[in-house]
């Protein structure tokens, strides 16, 4: 029984197959000029040998097909359709998973910005495997994240034509940020859906489900199942894994994104709707309150300046009154050929963002943005001018993207402004023809800098929305260690579970008052327990089986417990903290008239390696 163990513990095993194309025609290069291992993608549809079902797909859509992306995403789809929608770089954001109407389906098993030509020595590859009849497998070998010169690994996914799917990876994958999971397109969902613990994970009648990878448990040295629930959605299982400990959900008040605001228009088609609209971005003292309409284009004049940008390029601009934001007055402002306008002189935002969520929330200064792969350099003389009109007792600088093209697009061309009020702050955002049915996708929002990320909302039905700064509440949380490593015919070792972040019931004395609770099932997606006066906390365990008490320690606590036999491969236990406090002090974010918070869970998988 030892030796079989130890032959199951690697559970990511190459499949071998013949190379996908790595040159064109076969693949190649989604942003032009970018090595293929960076930024490739499949030009001819790769046959799948079967007609592969999801539950539910754009009318009349098929999958006997497929295109790869060097980033770890496959797309789906048949002869009619072809590959309708893909994401120009990698998906990361609920927006470019849902796709829009008629969107093709996609399978992340490790969504990540990669360039595998960055491993040293090693021969990178994108093997296919269809040598077993009714099913293939996809093995991207010796990857590496973009920039990182030491990582080495791989991963796969198997499609079986009972519409199963494998996802599995050895135990170098990085544990920082990659999506895993799959979308049926065609714009499906609502775009509020959020990660899951993709352990054991149901998405009920949705075409949906995804996790975010940030624990080497969650993925590393995994297998990990996705099978057709019957009612349109989706039900995940681990086929193989070492013992772990993996936590899932949230504790109480903890880090909350509050201060970016963005919408993710994932197509041309889909941003059209933006004509003839406009948005208002306030100053509130520590943020902006954003709401819908309440904008006019202001065409410019035969006096405008044109802007001496190319693509992918920026200039400043000093407007005649340093305008006004929340963090105080910049005399000098920035505006790129990718329509956003940084509060701050060139070179300390990214240039090439070309639609970008990421690059919206990972800004050095603030920026607006009505942001998209623009290039003034293809369009008309003067497609980006700025001129400052007077607007009863305001001046207003008028940033104005005049009649311009995608990247690569000679035709229909979107017209767009900026308004910045230079004695208010106020920033009014104009769309007064989009046009554009070519390129990748339109990202509209605001963040001040690095942020968390709020996901993509509709902003016309949204708004109004007040921004302020992200709040980086500590919240209660429990861990455990080491992973529950067991003997046939033995015990597991000793493992202690720790609560981090308990509250101080008699500051500054550290007395915790506290319960470790076990389950033998989880909670998917928690419960809110509002109803109860445990406000904003959700209860991540599905039942209350056994409950020990914690000592009473704060800001931590720890409790060592040796899980007795009979235990089999496979088994989970499920856990949640409690911390409890007097219910008249109040907790940020509100009172709790319960007093209790409540820590993220953690799943607790049993094996014999």
């Amino acid at each position: 029984m030892l030796a079989t163990a130890a032959a199951q513990a690697q559970c990511f095993t190459n499949a071998g197959g013949t190379s996908h194309p790595n040159t064109p025609p076969g693949m190649f290069s989604v942003w032009g000029g970018y090595p293929i291992p960076d930024e490739g993608r499949s030009v001819l549809a790769v046959p799948l040998g079967f007609t592969f079902p999801m539950p539910t797909t754009a009318p009349g859509q098929t999958c006997d097909r497929m295109w790869i992306g060097t980033n770890g995403v496959i797309y789906l789809s048949d002869a009619n359709y072809g590959l309708v929608n893909p994401v120009q770089y990698l998906i990361q954001d609920i927006a470019s998973l849902r796709s829009t109407a008629f969107g093709s389906p996609r399978l992340l098993p490790y969504s990540r910005d990669l360039d595998a030509s960055q491993v040293g020595g090693s021969a990178w590859d994108i093997l296919l495997n269809t040598s077993t009849p009714g099913q293939v497998t996809v093995t991207f070998k010796d990857e590496a994240r973009w920039t990182n010169t030491t990582d080495q690994f791989s991963f796969s996914a198997t499609l079986y034509n009972t519409g199963i799917i494998d996802y599995s990876w050895d135990g170098n994958v990085p544990t920082d940020g990659a999506w895993v999971g799959l979308s049926v397109g065609n714009g499906v969902g609502t775009g509020n859906e959020v990660a899951s613990n993709l352990n054991s994970a149901n998405s009920g009648n949705l075409g949906l489900l995804y996790g975010v990878v940030n624990a080497g448990s969650e993925v590393a040295n995994k297998t990990i199942r996705f099978a057709p629930n019957g009612i349109g959605g989706y039900t995940t299982s681990v086929l193989c894994s070492a013992a772990f400990h993996a936590s899932y959900g949230v504790g109480c008040y903890g880090p909350q994104a509050l201060q970016a605001i963005y919408q993710n228009f994932a197509t041309p088609a889909a941003a059209s709707a933006l004509t003839g609209q406009s948005m208002v971005a306030t100053p509130t003292g520590t943020g902006y309150v954003f709401t819908w309409g309440g904008g006019a284009y202001i065409p410019p004049s035969g006096l405008a300046t044109p802007l001496a940008l190319t693509d992918d390029s920026e200039v400043d601009v000093t407007p005649s009154i340093p305008f006004p934001t929340p963090t105080g007055p910049v005399a000098t402002l920035s505006v790129n050929s990718n329509a956003f306008v940084n509060m701050g002189p060139v070179g300390q935002n990214y240039i090439f963002a070309y639609g970008s969520v990421f690059e919206l929330l990972n800004t050095t200064i603030p920026a607006f943005r009505m942001n998209s792969d623009y290039d003034p350099g293809s369009s008309p003389i003067g497609a980006v001018l700025t001129e400052e009109v007077t607007v009863g007792s305001d001046t207003i600088l008028c940033v104005t993207l005049r009649d311009i093209e995608r990247y690569g697009a000679t035709s229909n061309p979107d017209r767009l402004q900026f308004q910045l009020n230079l004695n208010s702050g106020q920033c009014t955002y104009v769309w007064d023809a989009m046009t554009s049915t070519s390129g990748g996708a339109h990202v509209v929002g605001y963040s001040p800098s690095v942020s968390l990320d709020p996901g993509s909302i509709d902003l016309a039905t949204a708004l109004p929305k007040i921004t302020s700064p992200d709040y980086n509440g500590v919240a209660l949380a429990l861990s455990a260690s080491p992973p529950p490593v067991y003997t046939v015919g033995g015990s597991t070792v000793p493992i202690t579970y720790t609560v981090d972040n308990m509250i101080d019931v008699a500051p500054p004395f550290g007395i915790g008052v506290g319960l470790l609770i076990f389950s033998v099932a989880p909670f998917p997606g928690g419960l809110d327990m509002t109803f109860l006066g445990i406000n904003a906390c959700n209860l991540n365990i599905a039942s209350l089986d056994v409950m020990l008490n914690l000592p009473n320690t704060a800001p931590q606590a720890s409790v060592v417990l040796t899980i007795p036999q009979p235990l089999f491969p496979g088994l989970s236990f499920y856990s949640q903290a409690v911390s409890l406090f007097d219910p008249n002090n109040p907790l940020p974010n509100g009172q709790n008239p319960f007093g209790a918070i409540l820590s993220n869970g953690l799943q607790s998988f049993f094996n014999l390696f």
